[in-house]
Protein backbone atom coordinates (compact mmCIF):
# COMPACT_ATOMS: atom_id res chain seq x y z
CA UNK A 1 0.00 0.00 0.00
CA UNK A 2 0.94 3.29 -0.85
CA UNK A 3 0.35 6.46 1.18
CA UNK A 4 0.06 9.88 0.12
CA UNK A 5 1.03 13.50 1.28
CA UNK A 6 0.01 16.80 -0.15
CA UNK A 7 2.78 19.31 -0.09
CA UNK A 8 1.52 22.67 -0.59
CA UNK A 9 3.31 25.24 -2.45
CA UNK A 10 3.90 28.74 -2.64
CA UNK A 11 1.29 29.92 -5.72
CA UNK A 12 2.57 31.24 -8.56
CA UNK A 13 1.85 34.85 -10.31
CA UNK A 14 -0.81 34.45 -13.08
CA UNK A 15 -3.14 36.47 -15.34
CA UNK A 16 -6.46 37.30 -13.02
CA UNK A 17 -8.77 39.57 -14.31
CA UNK A 18 -9.28 42.10 -17.31
CA UNK A 19 -10.44 45.52 -15.99
CA UNK A 20 -11.73 47.94 -18.66
CA UNK A 21 -10.98 50.40 -16.07
CA UNK A 22 -8.19 49.15 -14.30
CA UNK A 23 -6.69 47.83 -17.56
CA UNK A 24 -4.83 44.50 -16.80
CA UNK A 25 -3.25 42.93 -13.76
CA UNK A 26 -1.77 39.75 -12.81
CA UNK A 27 -2.85 38.00 -9.81
CA UNK A 28 -1.65 34.37 -8.02
CA UNK A 29 -2.67 31.32 -9.98
CA UNK A 30 -4.00 28.44 -8.07
CA UNK A 31 -1.06 27.04 -5.69
CA UNK A 32 0.49 23.74 -7.17
CA UNK A 33 1.08 20.60 -4.86
CA UNK A 34 3.87 18.43 -4.68
CA UNK A 35 2.22 14.92 -4.07
CA UNK A 36 4.51 12.71 -2.56
CA UNK A 37 3.54 8.68 -1.98
CA UNK A 38 5.35 7.18 -0.30
CA UNK A 39 6.45 2.87 -0.70
CA UNK A 40 4.94 1.05 2.37
CA UNK A 41 4.15 -2.30 1.03
CA UNK A 42 5.48 -4.87 -1.70
CA UNK A 43 8.11 -4.71 -4.27
CA UNK A 44 9.65 -1.18 -4.58
CA UNK A 45 11.89 -1.71 -7.04
CA UNK A 46 8.78 -2.28 -9.38
CA UNK A 47 7.10 0.73 -7.92
CA UNK A 48 9.84 3.03 -8.32
CA UNK A 49 11.45 2.22 -11.39
CA UNK A 50 8.52 3.21 -13.68
CA UNK A 51 7.74 6.99 -12.05
CA UNK A 52 11.86 7.48 -12.33
CA UNK A 53 12.47 6.79 -16.26
CA UNK A 54 11.07 9.65 -18.63
CA UNK A 55 8.50 8.97 -21.37
CA UNK A 56 10.27 7.50 -24.14
CA UNK A 57 13.45 6.84 -22.06
CA UNK A 58 14.55 4.56 -24.23
CA UNK A 59 15.80 2.64 -21.43
CA UNK A 60 15.15 -1.16 -21.28
CA UNK A 61 15.20 -2.60 -17.27
CA UNK A 62 16.92 -6.11 -17.89
CA UNK A 63 13.90 -7.98 -15.59
CA UNK A 64 15.09 -9.69 -12.59
CA UNK A 65 17.93 -7.53 -11.94
CA UNK A 66 16.58 -4.92 -10.00
CA UNK A 67 17.46 -4.20 -6.40
CA UNK A 68 16.33 -2.24 -3.57
CA UNK A 69 18.19 -1.11 -0.30
CA UNK A 70 15.29 0.77 2.07
CA UNK A 71 12.79 0.18 5.11
CA UNK A 72 8.84 0.06 3.84
CA UNK A 73 8.42 0.20 7.78
CA UNK A 74 10.23 3.57 7.67
CA UNK A 75 8.53 5.31 4.15
CA UNK A 76 12.18 5.79 2.98
CA UNK A 77 11.45 6.22 -0.14
CA UNK A 78 8.57 7.04 -2.59
CA UNK A 79 7.36 8.65 -6.05
CA UNK A 80 6.30 12.48 -6.53
CA UNK A 81 4.83 14.44 -9.07
CA UNK A 82 4.43 18.15 -9.11
CA UNK A 83 7.64 19.42 -7.95
CA UNK A 84 7.61 22.85 -8.69
CA UNK A 85 8.62 25.01 -5.33
CA UNK A 86 8.35 28.90 -5.63
CA UNK A 87 9.83 30.53 -3.31
CA UNK A 88 7.37 32.43 -1.04
CA UNK A 89 9.90 35.68 -0.40
CA UNK A 90 9.56 36.23 -4.20
CA UNK A 91 13.64 35.99 -4.85
CA UNK A 92 15.67 32.82 -5.28
CA UNK A 93 14.94 30.21 -8.20
CA UNK A 94 11.89 28.38 -8.42
CA UNK A 95 13.19 24.59 -8.68
CA UNK A 96 10.82 22.48 -10.98
CA UNK A 97 11.72 19.14 -11.70
CA UNK A 98 10.01 15.95 -14.08
CA UNK A 99 8.05 13.31 -11.92
CA UNK A 100 10.25 10.86 -10.38
CA UNK A 101 11.35 9.54 -6.97
CA UNK A 102 12.51 10.34 -3.29
CA UNK A 103 15.54 8.61 -1.80
CA UNK A 104 16.12 9.57 1.59
CA UNK A 105 18.30 8.88 4.46
CA UNK A 106 15.57 9.22 6.78
CA UNK A 107 11.58 9.34 5.98
CA UNK A 108 10.38 10.37 2.51
CA UNK A 109 6.81 11.41 4.94
CA UNK A 110 8.20 14.32 4.28
CA UNK A 111 6.79 17.54 6.48
CA UNK A 112 5.31 20.49 3.93
CA UNK A 113 7.10 23.15 5.56
CA UNK A 114 10.73 23.39 7.27
CA UNK A 115 9.82 21.87 10.73
CA UNK A 116 13.40 21.40 12.56
CA UNK A 117 16.80 22.16 12.44
CA UNK A 118 17.64 18.45 12.83
CA UNK A 119 14.92 15.93 10.96
CA UNK A 120 15.54 12.88 12.03
CA UNK A 121 14.57 9.44 11.27
CA UNK A 122 16.91 6.27 11.69
CA UNK A 123 15.97 3.54 9.58
CA UNK A 124 18.61 1.25 10.40
CA UNK A 125 19.19 0.13 6.69
CA UNK A 126 23.13 -0.48 7.16
CA UNK A 127 25.74 0.88 4.47
CA UNK A 128 26.20 1.27 0.81
CA UNK A 129 28.99 -0.17 -0.34
CA UNK A 130 29.44 1.99 -3.29
CA UNK A 131 29.06 5.30 -0.93
CA UNK A 132 31.46 3.77 1.87
CA UNK A 133 33.81 3.72 -1.05
CA UNK A 134 33.08 7.45 -2.91
CA UNK A 135 32.53 8.93 0.88
CA UNK A 136 35.79 7.33 2.49
CA UNK A 137 33.88 6.68 5.93
CA UNK A 138 31.38 4.38 7.12
CA UNK A 139 27.67 4.88 5.36
CA UNK A 140 24.51 4.24 7.78
CA UNK A 141 21.11 4.41 6.85
CA UNK A 142 21.21 3.98 2.81
CA UNK A 143 18.57 3.97 0.37
CA UNK A 144 19.31 2.84 -3.08
CA UNK A 145 17.93 2.47 -6.29
CA UNK A 146 19.47 -0.09 -9.16
CA UNK A 147 19.06 -1.93 -12.09
CA UNK A 148 20.90 -3.11 -15.39
CA UNK A 149 19.58 -1.70 -18.44
CA UNK A 150 20.04 -1.59 -22.14
CA UNK A 151 19.29 1.44 -24.64
CA UNK A 152 18.55 0.98 -28.55
CA UNK A 153 20.83 4.53 -29.16
CA UNK A 154 22.77 7.06 -27.27
CA UNK A 155 26.36 7.42 -25.50
CA UNK A 156 24.99 8.31 -21.67
CA UNK A 157 21.78 8.91 -19.04
CA UNK A 158 20.50 11.73 -17.42
CA UNK A 159 18.31 12.81 -15.13
CA UNK A 160 17.50 16.41 -13.12
CA UNK A 161 17.55 16.52 -9.57
CA UNK A 162 17.36 18.67 -6.46
CA UNK A 163 19.54 17.55 -2.98
CA UNK A 164 17.55 18.79 0.06
CA UNK A 165 19.58 18.09 3.74
CA UNK A 166 19.23 19.07 7.09
CA UNK A 167 22.90 18.74 7.53
CA UNK A 168 23.45 22.26 6.24
CA UNK A 169 24.70 24.21 7.46
CA UNK A 170 26.07 23.33 10.27
CA UNK A 171 27.27 19.53 10.34
CA UNK A 172 30.82 18.33 9.55
CA UNK A 173 29.48 14.12 9.39
CA UNK A 174 26.52 14.58 6.78
CA UNK A 175 24.75 12.67 4.25
CA UNK A 176 26.24 11.54 0.37
CA UNK A 177 24.17 11.20 -2.81
CA UNK A 178 25.20 8.86 -5.74
CA UNK A 179 24.49 8.44 -9.53
CA UNK A 180 26.60 5.64 -10.17
CA UNK A 181 26.49 4.50 -14.15
CA UNK A 182 28.35 1.42 -15.24
CA UNK A 183 30.28 1.73 -11.55
CA UNK A 184 31.30 5.30 -11.97
CA UNK A 185 29.75 8.08 -10.04
CA UNK A 186 28.47 11.58 -11.82
CA UNK A 187 27.10 12.99 -8.77
CA UNK A 188 29.53 15.65 -8.03
CA UNK A 189 29.35 19.49 -7.85
CA UNK A 190 30.58 21.54 -10.82
CA UNK A 191 33.93 22.57 -9.10
CA UNK A 192 34.07 18.77 -8.23
CA UNK A 193 32.92 17.68 -4.94
CA UNK A 194 31.09 15.75 -3.94
CA UNK A 195 26.86 16.16 -3.39
CA UNK A 196 27.23 16.30 0.39
CA UNK A 197 27.44 19.22 2.71
CA UNK A 198 31.17 18.97 3.46
CA UNK A 199 33.31 21.37 4.82
CA UNK A 200 33.43 24.44 1.45
CA UNK A 201 30.06 23.58 0.27
CA UNK A 202 27.61 26.52 1.76
CA UNK A 203 27.69 28.03 -1.93
CA UNK A 204 26.25 24.72 -3.43
CA UNK A 205 22.74 25.18 -1.16
CA UNK A 206 19.98 27.69 -1.28
CA UNK A 207 19.49 28.00 2.60
CA UNK A 208 16.13 27.68 3.72
CA UNK A 209 16.06 28.18 7.38
CA UNK A 210 13.17 27.53 10.03
CA UNK A 211 10.58 30.18 10.92
CA UNK A 212 11.79 32.00 7.16
CA UNK A 213 12.28 29.27 5.41
CA UNK A 214 10.90 30.29 1.66
CA UNK A 215 10.60 27.12 0.24
CA UNK A 216 7.43 24.77 1.70
CA UNK A 217 9.39 21.53 2.02
CA UNK A 218 11.72 20.16 4.86
CA UNK A 219 15.58 20.32 4.52
CA UNK A 220 17.61 23.47 5.67
CA UNK A 221 19.45 23.69 2.29
CA UNK A 222 18.61 22.48 -0.56
CA UNK A 223 20.53 22.30 -4.37
CA UNK A 224 19.90 24.09 -7.81
CA UNK A 225 17.97 21.85 -10.35
CA UNK A 226 20.49 20.41 -11.65
CA UNK A 227 21.05 17.81 -14.56
CA UNK A 228 23.67 14.53 -14.51
CA UNK A 229 24.32 13.12 -16.67
CA UNK A 230 26.49 9.14 -16.69
CA UNK A 231 28.44 8.18 -19.54
CA UNK A 232 27.85 4.49 -20.99
CA UNK A 233 30.72 1.97 -21.30
CA UNK A 234 31.04 1.50 -25.33
CA UNK A 235 33.01 -1.90 -23.80
CA UNK A 236 29.44 -2.84 -22.66
CA UNK A 237 26.07 -3.94 -24.52
CA UNK A 238 23.88 -3.83 -20.94
CA UNK A 239 24.78 -1.20 -18.57
CA UNK A 240 24.44 -0.63 -14.70
CA UNK A 241 23.10 2.14 -12.87
CA UNK A 242 22.30 2.73 -8.64
CA UNK A 243 20.96 5.75 -7.32
CA UNK A 244 21.26 6.36 -3.22
CA UNK A 245 21.69 8.32 -0.45
CA UNK A 246 22.88 7.57 2.59
CA UNK A 247 24.15 9.00 6.21
CA UNK A 248 27.92 9.35 6.72
CA UNK A 249 29.48 8.15 10.33
CA UNK A 250 25.89 8.77 12.43
CA UNK A 251 22.07 8.39 11.65
CA UNK A 252 21.27 11.37 12.08
CA UNK A 253 20.19 15.24 10.51
CA UNK A 254 18.23 13.73 7.40
CA UNK A 255 18.89 14.42 3.65
CA UNK A 256 16.72 13.51 0.28
CA UNK A 257 17.16 13.39 -3.45
CA UNK A 258 14.40 14.02 -5.24
CA UNK A 259 15.27 13.23 -8.93
CA UNK A 260 13.33 12.35 -12.29
CA UNK A 261 12.95 11.79 -16.64
CA UNK A 262 15.55 9.12 -16.80
CA UNK A 263 16.66 8.95 -20.11
CA UNK A 264 19.11 8.27 -22.72
CA UNK A 265 21.00 11.06 -23.90
CA UNK A 266 23.80 11.98 -27.00
CA UNK A 267 26.55 13.15 -24.60
CA UNK A 268 29.95 11.93 -25.27
CA UNK A 269 32.49 12.94 -23.02
CA UNK A 270 32.56 14.42 -19.44
CA UNK A 271 29.35 13.70 -17.80
CA UNK A 272 28.19 14.78 -14.17
CA UNK A 273 26.03 17.90 -13.85
CA UNK A 274 25.40 21.61 -14.44
CA UNK A 275 22.30 23.69 -13.71
CA UNK A 276 19.10 23.45 -15.36
CA UNK A 277 17.55 26.88 -16.23
CA UNK A 278 14.08 27.70 -15.32
CA UNK A 279 12.06 30.14 -16.27
CA UNK A 280 10.63 33.00 -13.60
CA UNK A 281 7.63 32.36 -12.72
CA UNK A 282 6.01 35.33 -14.55
CA UNK A 283 7.27 34.92 -17.95
CA UNK A 284 4.24 32.82 -19.23
CA UNK A 285 2.05 34.80 -17.38
CA UNK A 286 3.93 38.08 -19.14
CA UNK A 287 4.12 36.83 -22.78
CA UNK A 288 0.15 36.40 -22.39
CA UNK A 289 -0.29 40.00 -21.02
CA UNK A 290 2.30 41.20 -24.27
CA UNK A 291 -0.05 39.29 -26.81
CA UNK A 292 -3.60 39.80 -25.11
CA UNK A 293 -2.05 43.78 -25.15
CA UNK A 294 -1.09 43.74 -28.98
CA UNK A 295 -4.69 41.98 -29.79
CA UNK A 296 -6.42 44.83 -27.95
CA UNK A 297 -4.49 47.18 -29.59
CA UNK A 298 -4.99 45.62 -32.97
CA UNK A 299 -8.60 45.67 -32.71
CA UNK A 300 -9.02 49.44 -31.57
CA UNK A 301 -7.27 50.28 -34.80
CA UNK A 302 -9.68 48.59 -36.47
CA UNK A 303 -12.47 50.26 -34.74
CA UNK A 304 -10.74 53.42 -35.57
CA UNK A 305 -10.77 52.89 -39.47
Amino acid sequence: MNKHRNIRIASAPGLAAIGLAAGLALAPLPAAALTITTVTTGDAAAQLIPSLLAPGSGITVVPGTETYQGSLADEQSGTYTGFNLVPSSGSGPTLALPNGIVLTSGTANLPMTNTLNQFTAMPGTGSNALLSTLAGSNTNDANALGFSFTVASGNSVQAQFVFGTDEFPTQSVTDIFGFFVDGVNYAKFPGGELISNTSGNPTNFISNPVGTSPYGIEYNGLTQVFTVTGLLDPALLTHTIVIAVADTSDSIFDSGVFIGGLTTSTVTDGGGIGTTDVPEPATLSVLGLGLLGLGIARRRRQRAR
